[in-house]
């Protein structure tokens, strides 16, 4: 925080009015074994649902519900496919922690504590009794960290009934986990023609709507800190650069928007130049 003030005062203002638990990694209590800070999950749900949220209350609810039913069954054939103890993503992560853990030693304080030594100064306290390390991203991420794994392995060398790092991961990293939340499927329904009729007598009627100027926007909107200008097209946006001009090199202008009209004396229009003889 103090590095941060010294950059910026004014985050460093803004931030010290939140509570830390609720933007820091180092404050989360390990409670929800995850340490993603974005709301990238909500976002990816609201851009599916885009072609759905501005219909009348049915037929969103039935846009969702059809939705759902999609996503959960390539989920289930994603499971089906899938092999291991982990799930894919958790897989994956795990197989970079452990290929970090091979470059760290481990020293044995004699009681239920490890002192674990990594490249660039890394050491860190591992207490395997309370089930931590000074790191924090094993009580956060319920993942052990590469310094836990490396004491695994030292142990495992000594005693092989020391279990494997995948049983030292938390629960809800498991494939069997995954399975167990998409095992529900969503039950079809009929048309609506078919659907019983409703015997309450009190209609519910739309919320009252004031009419604005112009046409309402489909799209989200978008946060202060956001930039639509970075990625167009697939494209990577160029402002902010210095254009430069390919043929007199001047600045302020590219090669087609150049003032005098056509190349050099003795060049093409190309970009490549000819050499001119007398």
């Amino acid at each position: 925080m103090l590095d941060l003030k010294a950059f910026d005062d004014k985050a460093w203002k803004y931030l010290a009015d939140i509570p830390p638990q609720q933007w820091s990694r180092s404050h989360f209590t390990g409670r929800a074994v995850c340490d993603v800070l974005l709301s990238n999950m909500c976002e990816l749900f609201n851009r599916w649902i885009v072609d759905g949220r501005d219909k009348p209350i049915i037929t969103c609810l039935e846009f969702i519900r059809t939705y759902l039913m999609k996503r959960i069954d390539n989920t289930q054939n994603m499971i089906m496919k899938s092999d291991g103890v982990l799930n894919p993503k958790a897989t994956r992560v795990f197989d970079m922690i452990k290929k970090e853990a091979s470059k760290y030693s481990v020293i044995y304080n004699g009681s239920r504590m490890f002192q674990v030594t990594g490249p660039n100064n890394d050491q860190m306290v591992v207490d395997m009794g309370q089930e931590s390390c000074a790191c924090r991203k094993w009580e956060v991420t319920g993942m052990p960290c590469k310094h836990v794994i490396a004491y695994i392995w030292n142990m495992r060398a000594n005693d092989p009934k020391v279990p494997r790092p995948e049983e030292w991961v938390n629960q809800v990293h498991y494939r069997k986990r995954w399975f167990d939340t998409y095992q529900h499927a969503i039950i079809p329904l009929n048309g609506r023609d078919m659907w019983p009729k409703s015997s309450v007598t009190i209609p519910i009627l739309p919320p009252t709507k004031i009419a604005t100027a112009g046409r309402p926007k489909k799209s989200r909107r978008k946060g202060l800190l956001e930039n639509d200008d970075i990625v167009s097209g697939g494209k990577l946006s160029k402002k902010g650069q210095v254009t430069k001009c390919g043929i007199w090199k001047g600045i302020g202008h590219n090669r087609r928007g150049c003032p005098t009209g056509g190349p050099k004396t003795g060049e093409t229009s190309g970009s490549k130049r000819k050499t001119v003889h007398n």
